[in-house]
């Protein structure tokens, strides 16, 4: 699995979907791999945080109660799945997330966890 996360990458070509509407088994493992770095709480912790815009790892770090080290070897593994950016300014790197689909899972994830019929099942 751990080979699979560290290549999440848009190297699968082809439609997202399948005439039938379903994915492909090299693009569906593609995105399992992304959401097993999902499920990680630190790793929402450090994403969430870099919704507000670039910040450092010592940021982070704070931010997150994680050690400078824990939290660059989270980044790592985002970065790797392209689901945040680096920019370096000055003597520091600057993590932002990567772009607007990633926000957009995260707060639509964010955003369906807190409906008030959260685990509700339908009659």
């Amino acid at each position: 699995m751990m080979q699979n996360v560290e290549r999440v990458s848009a190297d699968v070509a082809g439609p997202p979907l399948s005439p039938g509407g379903a994915l492909d088994r090299d693009r569906a493992e593609e995105v399992a791999a992304i959401f097993h770095l999902l499920g990680e709480p630190n790793r929402l912790a450090i994403l969430t945080a870099c919704m507000a815009g670039p910040r450092s790892v010592n940021d982070l770090a704070a931010l997150t109660g994680m050690s400078p080290s824990l939290t660059s070897h989270h980044l790592r593994l985002l970065k790797a799945a392209r689901l945040v950016r680096a920019k370096r300014r000055g003597k520091f790197v600057h993590y932002a997330v990567h772009d607007h689909h990633v926000t957009s899972i995260l707060r639509d994830m964010i955003e369906h966890v807190a409906e008030p019929d959260h685990g509700a099942e339908e009659a």
